[in-house]
């Protein structure tokens, strides 16, 4: 093989010459004992050296090229072509390395150095979009549609604590007081508690005075907190979760040991915060639409649709434990009266008041309904005939004394006839419990109104 020249002019009869400058690339050639044999103009520049100062100088003076000097000796014990990569002044480079026999028992070895800090770049960018998509495809898995939405926050962390590596972290979504805890990992019931009491809810509107995207705390600055510093957290992200421009909730993702912030990690939390918020907005839309779904739009009660459903269900209840279930069907007196005197805006607003009077009489474990029309329907679980009855007078005195305000200046009081019927000693199903309170209801209209009527007092008559 021949050895290849930087000179220009022709050679010897016989002999051909190759000018290392035509070479694209810088390249270099080194003899067994680490002297530059040869080099091109390119290798010259890159390491700033004239020829003169370079030729038969030993490589290992040169720090650029004290990275490859295992491998240079590796590939020339070998004689086995080998590559690396090393990083110069910003640019990344796949050095090739060449070993070939010069004369007999003389080796030399070329290296070519290859700029490829583009396709680092590239495959860099590649990288992270990839990242992205696993992100994105990770957190856009979560269930929306589960009617548990406890479980799908839960999925939620789970999935951002896998992508983020972070050991531990916690959802706190807003209401009108104050940020509540709906999810966590890696904390003690000891940080759960005193999330749950409000106690960071002083460091949460600290933070969202910021107004950033992304606010850190390192150990200098949560050694300040004490609660924080006992859990050993030495690094805490508060990622802020914004729907329609207001914040919703704080994601918070800590670590027991020191994280660097660059670049990376703030994009990365920020795109981890984003589909967080995108998430959270498609659960809210989720429960807003299951909401509507049941829920009378006037009053806000629950209507007919979730009533039938779950008489349903309280009945199996009833029947699989044995105690009792009532019903209580009212009706407004002479609604179509009002109606005509003051307008079906104004009825509009005797129902709205009704509802908020019946859900304030009402206990905890009753379902109050608008069941249509004037007509509301309050479901008893575990309640016999005797208590419904008491509870159905405090409702019509309640009602009685309360005034309504409608329109401008007016106010009406109303007054309500009701109907209650008890299982299983009126009815064997649920529809006929609905049918027995339907004629008690019936009765006390027929009674002189304002009044409620068992439906085990219209049998006895």
């Amino acid at each position: 093989m021949k050895i290849i020249h930087t000179a220009k002019d022709d050679g010897p009869s016989g002999e051909e010459y190759i000018s290392l400058d035509l070479i694209p690339d810088p390249f270099i050639i080194l003899t067994a004992d680490g002297k530059i044999l040869d080099a091109n103009m390119r290798f010259f520049t890159l390491v700033g050296l004239s020829r003169e100062e370079a030729m038969g100088r030993d490589y290992h003076d040169i720090s650029f090229l004290k990275e490859i000097e295992p491998k240079v000796s590796e590939s020339l014990s070998l004689g086995t072509e080998m590559s690396e990569r090393i990083t110069f002044h910003n640019r990344h480079f796949e050095v090739l390395l060449l070993p070939f026999m010069h004369e007999p028992d003389s080796w030399l070895i070329r290296v070519v150095f290859k700029d490829i800090t583009t396709f680092i770049s590239l495959e860099k960018e590649l990288l992270k979009r990839n990242k992205e998509l696993i992100i994105v495809n990770t957190l856009s898995s979560a269930f929306i549609s589960s009617e548990n939405i406890d479980l799908v926050l839960d999925d939620l962390m789970e999935k951002v604590m896998l992508i983020t590596d972070f050991q531990m972290g916690w959802l706190l979504i807003s209401d009108a007081q104050h940020f509540g805890l709906r999810t966590c990992r890696g904390i003690s019931p000891e940080l759960q508690q005193h999330i749950d009491e409000g106690g960071l809810d002083h460091f949460c509107n600290d933070t969202l005075k910021t107004e950033g995207p992304l606010y850190t705390l390192e150990s200098s600055a949560l050694a300040e907190i004490p609660v924080l510093r006992d859990e050993g957290i030495a690094f805490l992200a508060v990622i802020p979760l914004a729907s329609n421009y207001h914040v919703i909730g704080l994601l918070f993702l800590a670590s027991s040991s020191g994280r660097e912030l660059d670049f990376d990690l703030a994009a990365l939390l920020s795109l981890v915060g984003n589909h967080f918020s995108h998430i959270i907005d498609k659960i809210r839309l989720f429960q807003e639409t299951r909401r509507l779904a049941i829920t009378d739009s006037l009053t806000g009660l629950y209507n007919s649709r979730y009533f039938y459903k779950h008489l349903d269900i309280e009945v199996a209840r009833t029947k699989r434990y044995g105690n009792s279930l009532s019903l209580i069907l009212f009706d407004i007196d002479d609604f179509k009266m009002l109606n005509d005197t003051y307008g079906h805006q104004e009825g509009d607003e005797v129902l709205q008041g009704l509802a908020r009077s019946l859900t304030s009489v009402s206990r905890e474990t009753d379902i109050v309904v608008r069941y249509g029309g004037a007509e509301f329907i309050i479901i008893l679980p575990n309640t016999a005939r005797e208590e419904a009855t008491a509870l159905a007078r405090r409702i019509l005195h309640a009602v009685q004394e309360t005034k309504i305000r409608v329109g401008p200046s007016a106010e009406v009081s109303v007054t309500l006839s009701g109907g209650i019927a008890t299982f299983p000693q009126n009815a064997s199903s649920a529809k006929a419990l609905l049918s027995a309170a339907d004629n008690a209801l019936y009765a006390a209209k027929a009674a002189g109104k304002n009044t409620v009527i068992c439906f085990q007092d219209v049998m006895h008559e």
